[in-house]
């Protein structure tokens, strides 16, 4: 892995100034490292050698093993995803069990909160408090507060929970199964936290968006079977984008994605920052849809496989994660909107989510 040899203060104070000078052109101010993308790598697992990449889109310019360098100390092994909460970051840490958060100014630790079991995301929905999907089998949902790194409330949801969204008031996580199945989404009402209702979608799962209409979109894998030795698949079922309508809460639409044949593509979903269109991986590459759309566009936007992939809120570019391997640094591709090679960039082992500055 490639490693900057140059003093954090002196690269702090260079991407201080880099992002006063296109305060104009980028928005409002985004202070510190707030004011870039980040990047959570996975690791190899067992490794502990999970770490954070940030990026500023307006510098180009990249760090790796953020985490580390800020607070003297690994991150953990198997480096799951991060969230935006405010000022604060939330790292989820899958193998090392644990929740770190982090100042997004100076990503110096603010806290870290212990004893889990199989964390995987987490959402924020305001005023320092947020949620964490936990569970392989039987799956919960913990209600942590940030400010005191405490849980406060655990609510069982389906088995095997992942990606979760926060809109309105409501919380909307998806139920893979994990190491069983799992076809729902568990619709939580996050001021009493409780499970108002369970919605059947598609197959396994995974990822959940919500839309401009604050309608959710869920990617339902597929569920595959194989024989008793694990050597032949002997059924499958289709992979979907199910619409959970916001005015019913019900599932009014479904539209069969990619093929028979491949599991684990589809595997993520990301909406675009205005809510109008729909990025999602599939076997033959980055497909973008509009949510108007009734059925998979024909051709995908790039025909390249991704671990994940989302719009930057400011120049519409489209940022791309590639997992090159899991004892090799991986890659972060910008492309334009209509899918053009600008550049790449090295992150950590296996990236697998990003996060654009608010």
């Amino acid at each position: 892995m490639k490693k900057f040899i140059i003093s954090a203060a002196a690269i702090f104070t260079g991407i201080l100034i880099l992002i006063s000078c296109e305060k104009e052109e980028t928005g409002p101010e985004r202070k510190g490292y707030a004011g870039g993308m980040v990047i959570t790598n996975e690791g190899a697992f067992n490794s502990s050698n999970g770490s954070v990449s940030w990026f500023s889109p307006d510098s180009a310019v990249m760090i790796n093993n953020l985490f580390e360098m800020v607070n003297g100390r690994p991150l953990g092994d198997v480096v799951q995803s991060f969230t935006r909460a405010g000022d604060l970051g939330v790292i989820v840490v899958n193998n090392s069990n644990k929740l770190e958060i982090v100042d997004m100014e100076t990503f110096e630790s603010a806290g870290t909160i212990g004893g889990l079991s199989y964390p995987r995301y987490f959402a924020y929905s305001g005023n320092g408090t947020g949620f964490l999907s936990n569970g392989s089998l039987e799956g919960v949902v913990y209600k942590t507060d940030l400010r005191t790194a405490m849980i406060t409330d655990t609510i069982a949801v389906g088995k095997g929970p992942e990606h979760l969204v926060v809109s309105g008031n409501h919380l909307y996580v998806a139920n893979s199964g994990g190491w069983d199945y799992d076809n729902t989404i568990s619709v939580i009402d996050i001021t009493t936290g409780k499970v108002i209702s369970t919605v059947e979608v598609g197959d396994v799962p995974v990822s959940v968006v919500a839309d401009r209409n604050n309608d959710i979109w869920v990617l339902c894998r597929g569920r595959v079977v194989y024989n008793e030795t694990w050597t032949e698949i002997v059924d499958e079922t289709e992979s979907k984008l199910v619409r959970i309508s916001a005015s019913t809460g019900m599932a009014d639409r479904e539209i069969v994605i990619g093929q028979k044949g491949d599991y684990f593509n589809p595997s993520w979903l990301a909406a675009s920052p205005s809510g109008d269109r729909l990025f999602f991986g599939e076997s033959g590459g980055l497909f973008m849809m509009d949510i108007d759309a009734t059925v998979q566009p024909e051709n995908p936007l790039i025909g390249k496989h991704f671990s994940v992939a989302g719009e930057e809120p400011f120049t519409g570019n489209i940022y791309a994660l590639e997992i090159t391997g899991y004892s090799s640094s991986g890659k972060l591709h910008v492309y334009t909107a209509g899918g053009v090679l600008l550049s790449t960039h090295v992150t950590g082992i296996a990236p697998n989510s990003l996060s654009f500055p608010e």
